[in-house]
């Protein structure tokens, strides 16, 4: 009995550009799963993510900004309100500026950056037995710089008639 012996031939990989080997080329195989990114690209990636990155960056403040603005006008409008429903629930004839004076900054609990006003019409345009309320409430906004020193105003206005 004979022993089979099998040898293996070296695979070659052909260039067809060059029509020749690749071994005999000296030129490295297309597909080689072990080639990597060269430098220029892996600076150019960094750098087409730091822009990014610079963006959402600039973006974010602006974002801060606009929540704390809508926080503060949504106070504002809550303490209108709030005032108004005290009045609505007084009777007709003690609806009268002087029961319902104006509060200062540092006077509203706990809402120390407000202030609001009350302005009562008794019969507007003339008509009987009707009050116009008006509630005014001012604050000053707080933006990521500080307090500016300009105020911003919220008025709420309702009739009330007796009945």
């Amino acid at each position: 009995m004979g022993v089979l012996v099998f040898a293996r031939w070296p695979q070659l990989h052909v260039a067809p550009w060059r029509g020749r080997c690749a071994r005999e080329s000296g030129a490295r195989p297309v597909g080689n799963s072990a080639a990597g990114l060269t430098l220029l690209e892996v600076l150019f990636a960094l750098a087409l993510l730091s822009v990014g990155l610079l963006a959402v960056a600039l973006a974010f403040p602006a974002g801060v900004a606009g929540v704390e603005q809508g926080k503060q006008q949504t106070t504002a409008i809550f303490l209108a309100d709030q005032r108004l429903e005290q009045i609505k629930a007084t009777d007709f004839s003690n609806i009268t500026a002087a029961n319902f004076p104006a509060e200062g900054i540092n006077t509203i609990a706990n809402h120390p950056r407000f202030r609001r006003t009350v302005t009562i019409t008794n019969s507007p345009g003339g008509v009987a037995n009707t009050v116009r309320v008006d509630v005014s409430v001012f604050y000053r906004p707080v933006v990521s710089f500080g307090v500016l020193t300009a105020e911003r105003q919220v008025t709420v206005s309702t009739l009330i008639a007796d009945r």
